[in-house]
């Protein structure tokens, strides 16, 4: 099963290498292909794909750089000038990546930002989204070896490593976890015996894996080397070109202008579709309820206007402030208040007290329907009747509750409120 797709770039940047991994990293060499964008578009088909770039050695330097720990925050942005002087051009120019911190060195892997720009365009518009991308040397697998400490005797089993490979007319070196470079086979010698120079070995001299994809390319690597190399050989390996360490371990180019971000294109891509039809949807949706607001506002209107005008033949002259709710009110107090059998039950038994007491003039009787409630005026000619008439009220079962009276002359009056026990 093909998981992950692995592409190579030339220098030029017109021609492609590509091969599909298995989902332990090992290559389908049986995938692989080679040829220029429209080549590589048909071989992957339609869709959207995502790849890991290795470009070309040539045009990635790798350097190891200080900085103080109060730099940290903004290391992106002051480390490239710690370069100024030994770049050709603007700094601006370049992209920068960064391995990891460590103990105030970091290694920096530098390239020219058209050049990338350019490739990932290439790669976007054929749509293929790149989510990792190394220098080639960085890509070869590096045996693990064992440092001294500053004054311990150095042993051949503490001497580091270097892995370097050979494959058409460049040879690749990696000779640190975050530090490596390519150059053309004319000035591979020299360039290792810079390194060596530039390192100070004269006696830790590194052990070396050399690799190549034939054995006259292998030949050709070790003849490349200096003398002070030449026994240093521990490893010749036969390998096929996509035998790279794909672990991550090295320094990923995709990072600040490069790094990964959403997908919004493609996204937009997938569902623009999908997106325009719910535009529409939603538009029409909208249309429609604005035309029934439209409408039902009208019938709204006439309504009104037929509710004035039933008032106006009800009621012709007046104010009129608002027709429903004076209709309304009208009707109400036409309509019976459904308390008609509780009234002459109480009336029932209110009035029997009262009959036959010659004593007791009743002045007004009153009934409100909302509360059940009956309001009493009497007068006589002595409270004390006014008083035995309520005590023979509630003898009845009901409440009587005497809210005022007063006296003028002889003759007392009265008001009593006559309710039923809750």
């Amino acid at each position: 099963m093909s998981d992950q797709l692995v592409l190579y770039i030339n220098r030029a940047a017109d021609t492609y290498r590509w091969c599909w991994l298995d989902a332990s990293g090992r290559a389908l060499t049986d995938t692989a292909g080679s040829g220029d964008l429209q080549a590589l578009e048909a071989s992957l088909g339609a869709g959207t794909h995502q790849a890991w770039l290795i470009v070309p050695g040539t045009k990635v330097i790798t350097r190891e750089l200080e900085y103080n720990e109060k730099e940290k925050k903004h290391l992106r942005n002051l480390l490239p000038f710690q370069l100024e002087d030994t770049v050709i051009g603007d700094v601006d120019r370049f992209h920068f990546a960064l391995g990891p911190l460590n103990n105030g060195r970091v290694c920096v892997a530098y390239i020219e930002k058209a050049w990338l720009e350019q490739v990932f365009e290439q790669l976007k518009n054929i749509a293929v989204e790149v989510t990792h991308c190394w220098s080639a040397p960085l890509a070869l697998p590096l045996v693990s070896a064992t440092v001294p400490a500053e004054g311990a005797e150095l042993t051949a089993e503490s001497t580091d490593h270097w892995t370097l490979q050979i494959h058409e007319g460049v040879v690749m070196v990696r000779y640190t976890e975050h530090l490596g470079f390519s150059v053309d086979v004319p000035h591979a010698r020299l360039a290792l015996q810079m390194l060596l120079t530039a390192q100070e070995r004269v006696d830790q001299l590194p052990q070396l894996t050399l690799r190549a994809v034939n054995e006259r390319d292998l030949v050709d690597l070790r003849e490349l080397l200096p003398p002070s190399l030449s026994e240093q050989v521990i490893s010749e390996v036969l390998v096929d070109f996509w035998q790279f360490d794909y672990s991550d371990s090295s320094i990923d180019l995709c990072q600040g202008d490069f790094s990964q971000r959403l997908p919004i294109e493609r996204w937009w891509r997938n569902w623009r579709s999908v997106a325009a039809l719910a535009a529409v949807s939603l538009g029409v949706y909208i249309g429609v309820l604005l035309y029934h607001i439209h409408v039902l506002k009208d019938e709204n209107l006439e309504i009104r206007r037929q509710i004035e005008s039933v008032y106006r033949t009800v009621v012709p002259q007046g104010a009129l402030v608002d027709a429903e709710k004076q209709l309304t009110g009208m009707a109400r107090g036409l309509q019976p208040t459904g308390q008609s059998a509780s009234a002459m039950e109480l009336i029932s038994q209110v009035l029997p007290p009262l009959s036959g007491n010659d004593s007791i003039i009743l002045r007004s009787i009153q009934y409100s329907a909302d509360t059940s409630e009956i309001n009493l005026n009497l007068q006589a000619n002595a409270f004390n009747s006014i008083e035995q008439v309520r005590t023979n009220i509630e003898q009845k079962g009901l409440k009587a509750e005497l809210l005022s009276s007063s006296a003028q002359g002889e003759i007392f009056s009265a008001r009593l409120k006559i309710s039923k026990l809750n």
